[in-house]
């Protein structure tokens, strides 16, 4: 055989890759150990050769044509087979592309630079970025990490104030974005190439741009990063002091944690104290403004003498000793609220635990591969995330533990939830190995609070697509449909960032060197001839990426991003 793909591996990842391989009218042989029956049938039904065994096995690959292969995607799960297999097949064909699966992303770097081979991608990686903007409201497409920046591809829907440029050409330039597509009501999606036609109010506009830009023109982070750097911490330290907003809430945090005895004590001798108040207003003929003064004078034992129950009744006189009792037990209680607040916390800090945010977090069910990026990107951008998982012996709850909140227990029930703060956080996203699980978190969340985002992982993209609609859950996903286009791109062509589907299109997010085949080539004729767009570009000399004059032509050293799409067949 010679010209087609070879995928190993056919669980979840590899099916949907092989899916969009088919779809792009690409031969695909498959390496496999017995997997779902109707997987393999329709494989074979698009004409695919199944070879059923050990990847590992050097005469299955050659049986299955490595020698004339076009690539190789690897996609077990399990890292070391996915290494051996990619080792393997590199020495026996060095020049062969090679894609392969590895969720330690500091071993990817380095077979990536030891041993050539092309890309070594994460599915969670892949997938988490999304399921994050996901819970923060956004309509993040893709995203993607370039020289230490993030870069995101969103949908924008084009309202008053993002339609006030005539046209997208404009739109990109006013707001340092590059447009990809345009979808207008009830239609697909379209090349944005036709920069020119007018914009429209309710107009969707598929858009690269650097993170910072993407907030400024569609919003997100801004209320949740305000924290993160220098000049935020500041500002936050700030609003903690003069805002009494954040004063309820540190007040409320403390009472929450105190045990429930020490509770009952504090409230029964301030009930005690207020009802002194009286006591003395009607005993001493005081004013109530006096009555309070005199109590808190006694209490805190601070007793200036200017307010005396000497000339008072003996039975006022022992009421005030008792007072004088009360107020000594009450200051001793409430220090051992707080002294048991402080010790707590820092106890909590020492054995890599911490303490539930109040409300505005966001809560993910599941640490996984997947859960565990998720809280990874929520706390990159400043937000408060707490975890649940049912394992504690789970290989990653430690690694999250250290610095983020974890509660054990299954995220389906209500108590569990409640202890994570779910009615009061900003988003669920549950995203468990269980889509009826997932579900389940969702729905739970709902009825607590409807106004909770919840965002869950589905294995079947038509399932979520249905579930959706019908259970009003806010975005319901798959992580392998997010993160197998990005495989199967990266074994098509070289130097790719991202890859992602809208309606029947791959679009293939490339990142390279203008180099000598396109110095001197304008963007538009790269368009007209090639079939790839010219997003943005940046010199030698440049810190940031900008976007393309179509007529302005690239020079070798440059470095630019640019997009390519292929169609999908059914």
């Amino acid at each position: 055989m010679e010209g087609h793909y070879i995928v190993c591996g056919m669980g979840r990842v590899g099916y949907r890759v092989i899916e969009i391989l088919w779809r792009l009218g690409e031969k695909v042989t498959i390496v496999t150990q017995p997997a779902r029956e109707e997987w393999l049938r329709a494989a074979r039904e698009r004409g695919c050769q199944v070879l059923i065994g050990d990847a590992r096995d050097e005469a299955l690959l050659v049986e299955a044509g490595l020698a004339g292969a076009r690539g190789l995607i690897v996609t077990t799960d399990n890292d070391l087979v996915n290494t051996e297999v990619a080792l393997d097949a590199k020495r026996l064909c060095p020049d062969l592309p090679i894609v392969i699966r590895i969720f330690d992303q500091t071993l990817a770097e380095q077979l990536e630079k030891a041993f050539d081979i092309r890309r070594a991608l994460a599915m969670s990686a892949l997938a988490a970025p999304t399921f994050a903007a996901a819970a923060l409201g956004e309509r993040v497409i893709a995203s993607f990490r370039l020289e230490s920046r993030l870069y995101v591809v969103g949908s924008l829907k084009l309202d008053e104030r993002l339609a006030q440029p005539s046209s997208l050409n404009e739109l990109a330039n006013h707001h340092r974005i590059a447009t990809i597509a345009r979808r207008r009501a009830d239609e697909e999606w379209q090349d944005s190439e036709i920069d020119e036609a007018p914009c429209a109010i309710n107009d969707r506009a598929a858009v690269l741009a650097e993170r910072t830009d993407w907030e400024g023109v569609a919003g997100g982070y801004d209320d949740i990063a305000a924290g993160a750097g220098s000049r935020g911490e500041i500002l936050e330290l700030l609003s903690h002091v003069f805002l009494p907003g954040h004063w309820f809430r540190f007040i409320r945090q403390i009472w929450d944690s105190t045990p429930l005895p020490l509770r009952a004590v504090f409230l029964a001798l301030n009930l005690l104290i207020v009802f002194s108040v009286f006591v003395f207003h009607y005993g001493m003929k005081l004013s109530f403004t006096d009555a309070i003064y005199f109590i808190v004078a006694t209490v805190t034992t601070t007793g200036y003498g200017d307010i005396s129950p000497r000339a008072a009744p003996t039975a006022l006189k022992l009421y005030a000793c008792l007072v004088m009792l009360l107020g000594s037990a009450t200051m001793a209680t409430l220090f051992s609220i707080i002294t048991d607040f402080i010790v707590t916390s820092r106890f909590l800090q020492l054995v890599g635990r911490q303490r539930i945010p109040h409300d505005g977090h966001f809560v993910v069910v599941g640490l996984g591969t997947v859960g565990f990026r998720i809280v990874e990107k929520l706390r990159l951008v400043g937000a408060r995330a707490v975890a649940i998982d049912k394992n504690p012996q789970g290989d990653l709850v430690e690694a999250v533990r250290g610095q983020t909140p974890v509660i054990i227990g299954d995220g389906r029930m209500r108590e569990t939830l409640a202890k994570a703060g779910a009615a009061r956080a900003r988003a669920v996203i549950a995203v468990t190995g269980d889509d009826a699980a997932n579900l389940g978190v969702a729905l739970e969340t709902r009825s607590m609070n409807e106004s909770v985002r919840t965002v869950v992982r589905l294995f079947d993209s038509d399932f979520a697509a249905k579930v959706k609609t019908a259970l009003h859950i806010d975005a319901a996903m798959g992580a392998f449909s997010i993160g197998a286009p990005t495989f199967a791109a990266a074994v098509l062509y070289p130097d790719v960032r991202s890859a992602f589907i809208l309606d029947d299109r791959l679009f293939i997010v490339l990142h390279r060197d203008a180099g000598e085949e396109w110095h001197g080539q304008t963007p538009a004729k790269l368009n007209v001839e090639c079939g790839i767009r010219v997003l943005m570009r940046r010199t030698p000399v440049e810190l940031n990426y900008t976007t393309v004059r179509r007529d302005q032509p690239l020079v070798r050293d440059e470095k630019v991003i640019a997009i390519v799409w292929r169609q999908l067949i059914e």
